[in-house]
């Protein structure tokens, strides 16, 4: 069978006479006003009132640390509502956009010294119609109360720890670092509490720094530990550091009436890194290097280790040459 070519212009030809025919054009009208009657109709549906529900999502805040709650408060309550049917398909297509109804209950009256808090049928219903339409009536919800069951906890203050490396950068020192707050109420068990002796903040790592720096991390706290805060404040006061040196003698304390002690060498050298904003207020005075006779007597080796036993707030890197010298326990003549 041989299939003949289309006639594209003859087919124009016969849209074109269908289109323009007294019957087409009188189906048109028709429909038209089929389409607005029923436009109308609906119309006039919708603005009738409508009995229907609407889940309303719950969420809570500010819920004290110092309790632990014993069971799941209700995540969803269902509302039974009454207004036109505009309104509700407004609900309706919030509801498909992922915008649901929702309200937030504050539980920052829970009082530590009760086991149970409740938010009464007026309370939330009050929540309720401050997120309803102004035409919508409330008719009832469910559940009509939330009773929030709680066990008060134990509580210690516990330092916060750097969990992890801040360094300045190379010619620099850190003048300070603090921690805010530097201890933290922590909440629990008492058997869980027993064994913990600090706070971790989140790992951090943070080299080269060479100006003052401030950030802000989170605290891990231990399974069954509550923490009243989530986050705390790091900040490093940093500036440029050069060496201070001093020719400092070893002391001896505690030294008995008929012992004498000589140290080889008498005198040793503090070599620090100091600030320099700070350079000019250290003085010899501020420090001190002495070793414990009692700690000497009964040594079965002449020499003993070094220790910086006196310096300024702030000054941690220092170096003692030599930092192992000799000694000797003289007996006293009478």
């Amino acid at each position: 069978m041989i299939l003949k070519p289309i006639n594209k212009q003859k087919i124009q030809r016969k849209a074109g006479a269908f289109f323009n025919s007294k019957g087409w054009k009188n189906s048109l009208v028709f429909f038209s006003f089929v389409g607005l009657a029923s436009c109308f109709w609906a119309l006039q549906y919708l603005r009738q009132p409508f009995d229907f529900e609407v889940p309303l999502k719950v969420s809570y805040t500010h819920i004290p640390a110092g309790i632990v709650l014993l069971d799941k408060p209700p995540q969803e309550i269902t509302l039974h509502l009454q207004d036109k049917g505009i309104v509700y398909l407004n609900y309706l297509i919030n509801r498909k956009k992922k915008r649901s109804l929702s309200i937030t209950i504050d539980l920052g009256a829970i009082s530590l010294y009760k086991n149970s808090y409740v938010i009464d049928q007026t309370s939330l219903r009050n929540l309720i119609d401050a997120k309803l339409s102004a035409t919508t009536q409330l008719k009832l919800f469910s559940p009509d109360m939330v009773e929030i069951n709680y066990s008060p906890l134990a509580q210690k203050e516990v330092p916060v720890t750097v969990n992890g490396t801040i360094y300045p950068a190379v010619g620099y020192l850190f003048d300070s670092i603090l921690i805010e707050p530097a201890q933290v109420v922590a909440y629990g068990n008492k058997a869980a509490l027993d064994t913990l002796h600090e706070i971790l903040t989140l790992p951090v790592d943070y080299k080269n720094i060479d100006k003052n720096w401030t950030l802000s991390t989170g605290l891990q706290a231990p399974e069954g530990i509550h923490l009243p805060v989530d986050n705390v404040k790091l900040s490093a006061s940093v500036e440029e550091y050069t060496e201070k040196t001093f020719q400092l003698p070893v002391v001896c304390y505690n030294i008995p009436l008929n012992r004498n002690v000589r140290f080889f060498p008498s005198v040793v050298e503090l070599v620090v890194r100091v600030g320099l904003s700070k350079y000019a207020q250290l003085t010899k005075s501020n420090f001190e290097i002495a070793v414990n006779y009692n700690d000497l007597y009964g040594k079965n080796t002449a020499n003993c280790s070094l220790t910086l036993t006196h310096k300024p707030v702030g000054i941690e890197s220092y170096r003692i040459i030599p930092n192992v010298i000799e000694f000797l326990i003289e007996q006293k003549n009478e």
